[in-house]
């Protein structure tokens, strides 16, 4: 049979070269479905147009605009994807039984599994590049499009043919043909996996494009471009954003945990920018602890953020020196995976069974947006409490902290808070929104102010008034106690002055860090007594509190001594945040979570609104 006219002309084309072309001969190998006869070889001049783009300039379109520095990644300019591990079209499977379904198995499941586009939404988690068009491309051309080093074991590029996008065998690999390259080609990009460890992978991916004369060219390096491209960090809230969502654990037959819940779910539908509360049926009180929502963006057209949400699975392990099982609640962050909702597991085994309590997320809270000394934080900075360096056996898992470090967004500020019997910062210290130049303002926890708002009431009289009025530590040991027999208890007073002098020791690491000044901190009376383990609160912390909003908080009710029908504890508290326009919601949280050493702060938790600003612009 004749071949078809288009095909005898490439024949007689590939066959008069050698007579009108003039200069050096090479070997070519055909692109795949064409062969070349071997006794036919090329030579000639060889210009191809060699253009690779990709969003260099963050407006969310791959446009002739980017182009100029697309080699390389700064604060102003440079492209950026997404580690594509959320579950799109749900079918990960889900079990809180680790016997159904392993921490390992259920880690891994999402949408970078494999090499598939899972449908629309999982595509627009993938971000584009393109391939300029060359239209005098002659028929012995190839191209390849390769993901350098380190991020071609992280990386997967996809080729566009008509309405769908495919993979190659090799992921960080693709090939095009000779009609490709006249046309011009749009791929698209995906990682699959965070940044955990830079050593192994710091987040940058190289992509070049190649073309060659034929397939045994491929390590050709006159006629090549490259793009470099970030991997987005994930980023933790801080509470200048408002709440969209919070979270409480629907503990089972605990009358007093459902009153709050209650409590929690009217206050939230009824603030004046509505919050939707969502109860995990998990056995663990402490949802502020296994598990913190974050997320991760990448540029979208219009100026917007197309945004992953990512929740971190606590690296708190059960029992490390026996099965070293992670928290069975932890799970729950793989449950809330879904369409832009994804997961993320790291832990180390082997650190001490003490120590675990350092990774829960009660002690990593995020200090608000600043600037200081010229230099800007734009999403704030981590908040993370720990050991001295004299105890290398009491610190936070170092896999997980390298994880968070990794990001580079939120540089951590680090307090010792081993002397806490919980250890967490969130024990002494939070930030909320005001209207100050600065925006935030801190709640720091003053056992000596408590100490003295107790002495003037008692110097006025009120020294028989009763602090716990009807209450139990449990077990029905009564936890009422007078004005002056709190002040008369020598193991009180000593720990809230032990206490005072190890949050002023936190404090000027903070302002040091921040320059906060005495005027931007509200000190929040409240004092601490001695258990085993460490120093907690005597009266529930007001600052361990759920910020849903700029103008309210969700604060523990203090249970004071009450002067006029009033508590002063109370008042001054809603008094210090007034001044911000700040309203305190008052929650009774004494049985379960007071008892049993947290407040509103650690039986919740928040996710929350993307804020304005772009992480790509803080120039980490």
């Amino acid at each position: 049979m004749w071949a078809t006219p288009r095909v005898r002309a490439r024949h007689l084309t590939f066959l008069l070269l050698p007579l009108l072309l003039a200069g050096g001969c090479e070997p070519v190998q055909q692109p795949e479905g064409f062969p070349l006869p071997s006794a036919v070889r090329l030579t000639g001049p060889f210009t191809p147009v060699v253009d690779l783009r990709a969003d260099v300039n963050r407006d969310g379109v791959v446009d002739l605009a980017d182009d100029e520095g697309e080699d390389s990644w700064r604060a102003e300019r440079g492209a950026i994807f997404l580690a594509n591990i959320d579950d799109d079209e749900g079918i990960c499977p889900f079990s809180l039984s680790p016997r159904t379904l392993g921490d390992d198995q259920l880690s891994v499941c999402n949408d970078a599994r494999d090499a598939e586009v899972n449908g629309e939404e999982d595509l627009e988690d993938l971000a584009r590049l393109r391939i300029a068009p060359w239209p005098e491309a002659p028929d012995y051309a190839v191209g390849s499009v390769t993901v350098l080093g380190p991020a071609a074991q992280k990386v997967r590029l996809f080729k566009k043919f008509g309405d769908t996008y495919s993979s190659q065998r090799n992921p960080s690999q693709l090939f095009l043909t000779a009609a490709q390259l006249r046309r011009g080609m749009e791929l698209a990009i995906e990682a699959n996996d965070i940044v955990r460890d830079p050593s192994m992978w710091d987040g940058f991916a190289d992509v070049r494009l190649t073309i060659n004369r034929s397939r045994n060219r491929l390590s050709d390096t006159e006629f090549q471009d490259i793009v470099r491209l970030r991997v987005a960090p994930v980023v933790m809230f801080h509470h200048l954003s408002p709440a969209e969502s919070v979270f409480v654990s629907k503990v089972a037959d605990d009358l007093d945990a459902a009153r709050f819940r209650k409590d929690l779910r009217a206050t939230l539908t009824g603030a004046e920018r509505p919050v939707s509360l969502f109860e995990l049926e998990v056995e663990d009180l402490w949802t502020q602890d296994f598990l913190e929502p974050a997320y991760m963006s990448m540029p979208a057209p219009g100026g917007a953020q197309h945004v992953i949400q990512v929740n971190y699975r606590a690296p708190f392990v059960i029992a490390p020196e026996k099965d070293a099982a992670l928290r069975v609640a932890g799970r729950m962050a793989f449950r809330l995976r879904g369409r832009n909702q994804a997961a993320v597991q790291q832990y180390e085994p082997g650190m001490s069974e003490e120590s675990q309590t350092l990774n829960s997320f009660g002690n990593t809270e995020v200090i608000p947006p600043y600037e200081k000394d010229g230099v800007t934080y734009p999403l704030g900075r981590l908040f993370r409490g720990r050991g001295p360096d004299t105890r290398p056996d009491f610190q936070p898992d170092p896999s997980f902290t390298r994880l968070l470090e990794a990001q580079g967004v939120q540089p951590p500020v680090y307090v010792d808070t081993s002397w806490l019997n919980v250890s967490h910062v969130d024990e002494t210290f939070s930030f909320l929104p005001a209207n100050t130049p600065r925006g935030w303002v801190v709640l720091m926890a003053d056992p000596a102010l408590a100490r003295r708002m107790l002495m003037d009431l008692q110097a006025q009289g009120h020294g028989d008034a009763k602090l716990f009025t009807g209450l139990t530590w449990g077990f029905e040991r009564p936890a009422e106690l007078t004005v002056s027999e709190v002040l008369d208890n020598a193991g009180v007073m000593d720990a809230s002055a032990l206490a005072a002098l190890e949050i002023d020791t936190q404090r000027a690491i903070l302002q040091e860090e921040t320059g906060l000044t005495d005027a931007e901190i509200i000190r929040v009376p409240f004092l601490f007594q001695e258990v085993t383990g460490g120093l907690s609160a005597l009266q529930p912390a007001m600052l361990n509190l759920l910020a849903v909003s700029a103008t309210q908080v969700i604060a523990p009710e203090p249970h004071g001594p009450l002067v006029d029908g009033k508590d002063p504890f109370k008042t001054h508290f809603e008094e210090a945040l007034a001044a911000y326009g700040i309203r305190v919601h008052w929650s009774d949280v004494w049985s379960p979570y007071h008892i049993g050493g947290g407040q509103v702060h650690c039986a919740t938790n928040s996710a929350r609104e993307v804020p304005a600003t772009k992480w790509w612009e803080g120039g980490r």
